[in-house]
């Protein structure tokens, strides 16, 4: 019993496919956005007039064991609000789809992300290998290090021990006074 794949399932959502092209070891999917406008991103304006298009690369999860590769066609819209600055900008798939700039979708990039998390540098590479996820030791620490959080509470200095400052979290700070006193220079020798 033969069992097909639909094609649709192989693209994020969001993306509607032009052509197909398959080959030994991968399938490249050249893919669109299904709207018709695109909203500027500095004015926010919605523009449905098309300046020129362009092809990004993108890496997209395997399936079938095959690599999935995107070639998505980028269009570039003219802005035609007359107080913005931005006269052409390119469409936006959204941070679900396909980050600004990104050579990975959002779910691929998702699973470095937990793979990075999980593993660390080498052995996440060695297992992304076997997954036919196509990243490095270095790419998986990065992408790590940049979807981690930075505190939201800024750090305060509560004191001084050994020349060195002792910092804590807001919610951990003892009273002001206490530390002010503890900072003040002493009187002697």
């Amino acid at each position: 019993m033969r069992v097909g794949i639909r094609i649709s399932s192989l693209v994020p959502s969001g993306l509607v496919i032009e052509s197909v092209s398959d080959s030994f070891d991968s399938i490249i999917l050249a893919v669109r956005s299904e709207g018709d406008a695109a909203g500027c991103p500095l004015c926010g304006a919605r523009s449905p007039r098309i300046h020129s298009r362009y092809d990004r690369r993108v890496a997209d999860l395997p399936c079938s064991g095959k690599e999935i590769r995107l070639r998505v066609i980028t269009r570039r819209f003219v802005c035609e609000a007359p107080q913005c600055r931005r006269r052409i900008f390119a469409e936006r798939f959204g941070d679900d789809i396909l980050p600004t700039r990104s050579r990975r979708t959002a779910r691929l990039e998702c699973i470095v992300h937990h793979l990075g998390l999980a593993l660390g540098g080498r052995p996440a590479a060695s297992f992304a290998k076997r997954l036919m996820l196509p990243v490095s030791n270095d790419t998986l620490l990065r992408v790590v290090r940049r979807r981690t959080r930075p505190r939201t509470e800024p750090l305060i200095v509560a004191g001084m021990w050994r020349a060195r400052p002792h910092a804590v979290a807001n919610d951990e700070a003892p009273d002001p006074d206490i530390i002010m006193r503890r900072l003040r220079p002493r009187k002697g020798p």
